[in-house]
């Protein structure tokens, strides 16, 4: 009870401040109503695979038989919002790529330079006659962007590259250079992150850092894909254009030497991207764009490690491990970072100096909440980040079982922020 009160609390903290309606569980008429794309984090899956209808990645607790999809549900009181399945393990740009091509009822173009650079083909799979808004977007009409986890980087990735482009990419195939590539489309109208590593984790560094275990999870993914094709369980991994699962035209894969050594050493996974170093490669390519507004939610549910018991603040047990590598980090080096203070501070998977906003944009970072207080604008091309959401893990915006209420009042309220504008 106690735990479900200081929920309640928090929540209802936030809704005040962004000056909601009495009742959050209510979508109003804002100045705007765009569509709404909800992009997974690392592992997830979206709304075009079986196992969605089961367990919903937004709103089924990870688990099967859970009734709520907030995605159906934002539908049913008139938001439009679309979950399209971008590769579980794939790379941010990756990711941005195949997002558009999904939204367009395209092929998936990851760019003649980038695909050069990193060992892989430069065509995927094609959503011709497929696209996941039902007709092609035509980069005009805007939409709002929602991403959890490494979904954060993704859209943050995708805004920049329909706003700025990417001069490598023109200059390798100038007129056949893809629109995601060649900048000008102001389309995106809010760019929204849930606990994103937007300067990535520490524990990904533990993960991806030891060679081996990049090899390991290749060889494995390869495997897969020469066993089961691309349908494993809830996941396409979506990794055809290096070789590792089938293409388009395939059953199976096959097995790929080439790929395996690509995965790993081209450093074109999620993975790597989540490392300090990669997140902070990847800040350097992403630029804010002028027009679009960015808002970050946080959690955090820290694992003391100097406490004996096990935590009781709702933490799930499968972030124990990670919550204290995270925090055991403090006062140590990695990747030139020094880890302290909310660097330290985490929700089992993301720091909460990560969560917030990217180190690079520090400088015009603003908290929403003290802004609304002090009746300041909302504006464009800068961060904003709400009050950090205490007692909640990294996967408590997916409607996890620890996470009974609210749920449905969080997201009305974000759609509430970012429809007033």
């Amino acid at each position: 009870m106690k735990k479900i009160i200081s929920i309640i609390l928090t929540l209802a903290m936030i809704c005040g401040f962004a000056a909601l309606p009495a009742s959050a569980a209510e979508i109003k008429n804002g100045k705007t109503n765009y569509p709404y794309v909800f992009v997974h984090g690392m592992g997830g899956w979206g709304s075009d695979v079986p196992y969605y209808s089961l367990s919903p990645y937004w709103g089924g607790g990870l688990l099967p038989g859970s009734e709520t999809d907030i995605v159906r549900i934002l539908n049913e009181n008139g938001v439009e919002a679309y979950a399209p399945s971008v590769g579980p393990l794939s790379s941010a740009w990756d990711r941005a790529c195949e997002l558009y091509a999904q939204l367009t009822g395209t092929v998936v173009d990851y760019g003649e330079a980038h695909s050069k650079a990193h060992g892989h083909d430069r065509f995927g799979f094609s959503y011709v006659g497929k696209a996941t808004m039902g007709k092609p977007w035509n980069l005009k009409d805007k939409i709002n962007l929602v991403g959890h986890s490494f979904g954060g980087a993704t859209v943050r990735l995708f805004t920049s590259l329909l706003a700025f482009g990417d001069a490598d990419e023109i200059a390798a195939t100038g007129k056949d250079t893809s629109p995601l590539f060649t900048g000008g489309h102001d389309c995106v109208h809010s760019c929204i992150t849930l606990s994103a590593p937007h300067n990535g984790s520490q524990v990904a560094n533990q993960l991806v850092d030891p060679k081996v275990t990049m090899v390991l999870m290749a060889t494995v993914l390869n495997f897969i894909g020469m066993i089961f094709g691309n349908d494993f369980l809830v996941f396409a991994f979506q990794l055809g254009h290096m070789g590792l699962t089938p293409k388009q035209d395939q059953f199976r894969a096959f097995f790929s030497p080439k790929g395996i050594k690509s995965f790993c050493n081209a450093n074109d996974n999620c993975g790597y991207d989540m490392t300090l170093c990669g997140a902070a490669e990847l800040n350097e390519k992403i630029k804010l764009s002028p027009d679009t507004y960015y808002y970050s939610y946080t959690t955090e549910n820290t694992w003391d490690i100097t406490a004996p018991e096990l935590p009781d603040k709702g933490l799930s047990p499968i972030f124990y491990i990670s919550s204290i590598m995270l925090a055991s980090a403090n006062g140590k080096t990695v990747d030139g970072i020094k880890i302290e203070g909310d660097w330290a501070l985490n929700d089992g998977i993301v720091p909460l100096a990560s969560a917030r906003y990217p180190s690079c944009d520090s400088e015009t970072a603003l908290s929403y909440e003290k802004e609304i207080e002090k009746g300041n604008r909302i504006r464009p091309g800068r961060w904003y980040y709400f009050e950090t959401m205490t007692g909640m893990d990294h996967f408590d915006f997916c409607g996890t079982k620890d996470y009974p209420m609210g749920f449905e009042e969080f997201y009305f309220g974000m759609v509430n922020t970012a429809n007033s504008r």
